[in-house]
């Protein structure tokens, strides 16, 4: 039996931000890919800023496998995660997203938006009956989807129904899995999907953003556990009354916005990986496990 947590409320509430990164130089900021694993006590970021469409990070020890893929102009991201047990290792797979649109056509007319994705699960556990030196294993998935109006105050690192900002979105929605009540071998397919339909203005521009994550800890138990999300995580928009065009030039096949200026965002700021410190912060309640991201 898997638990779910899912809100469509936008009241403000304290974000759990875990990871700091460091500065990055950006004059504005309307389009970012950003695949990111964590393992080890360490992070690969593959954060691209107004550059790169596509990204991708991976990592393969032999015992721990991470993959995260991210494309705008697929409008996906595609994440996979094998471990091995016993360990009190935490590992993830991480993608986020974002772009800015123009719409153009009819505002009487809703523009339907939609964000869907899955994931196989399977653990190839035992316990061998030897007193375990720390806490149980943790599987769990986590997504995020928000749309804002541009010029919000919502940034990378603060745009999930868990940031600041999150009562001055469109839409903003999240989904959170875990599997803690499952067998320690099992199989599970997880499918899920965030969106709503939204009136739009003709010539207004709008910021999407987008996060899927896969997080595990093999805990006391023998064997591997893959969740393989590589099927994928998937943006849609459904706009029967209009077109779009986009900051990258690329977002789900959408040409290039005309440039007539941008106002710049702060030079230098500590960008966060957004949400996901809900489950870390969740971990950290369950095991005494200390992670450090340099």
């Amino acid at each position: 039996m898997r638990n779910l947590g899912k809100t469509i409320v936008m009241s403000g509430v304290a974000a759990a931000f875990g990871v700091g990164l460091a500065p990055v130089e950006s004059a504005r900021a309307e389009y970012f890919v950003r695949p990111v694993l964590q393992y080890y006590g360490g992070m690969e970021d593959g954060l691209s800023i107004n550059d790169l469409t596509s990204n991708s990070a991976t990592f393969n020890d032999g015992f721990t496998r991470l993959e995260a893929y991210v494309d705008l102009g697929q409008g996906t991201i595609k994440t996979y995660l094998e471990m091995n047990g016993p360990t009190d290792v935490f590992g993830g797979a991480t993608g986020v997203m974002r772009d800015r649109i123009v719409y153009t056509g009819d505002s009487a007319t809703p523009v339907s938006f939609r964000y869907e994705y899955d994931s196989e699960i399977f653990a190839d556990q035992l316990f061998t009956g030897t007193p375990p030196d720390f806490e149980t294993r943790y599987i769990g998935i986590e997504a995020h989807f928000a749309i804002y109006e541009a010029g919000s105050n919502a940034t990378w690192k603060d745009w999930t129904l868990f940031g600041t900002h999150s009562a001055e979105a469109l839409f903003v929605d999240y989904e959170i899995a875990t599997f803690q009540n499952e067998p320690d071998n099992f199989y599970t397919f997880f499918n899920g999907a965030l969106g709503g339909d939204l009136y739009l203005t003709s010539g207004k521009a709008y910021d999407v953003f987008a996060a899927f994550n896969l997080i595990a800890t093999p805990g006391t138990l023998v064997g591997s556990i893959t969740m393989n999300s590589l099927n994928t995580s998937t943006i849609s928009i459904d706009a029967p009354g209009g077109s779009f065009t986009s900051e990258s030039g690329q977002f789900l096949g959408f040409a290039q916005t005309p440039q007539t200026g941008a106002v710049p965002e702060p030079a230098t700021w500590a960008l966060l990986i957004a949400g996901f410190g809900l489950v870390g912060g969740a971990l950290r309640s369950r095991r005494r496990m200390s992670v450090c991201y340099a």
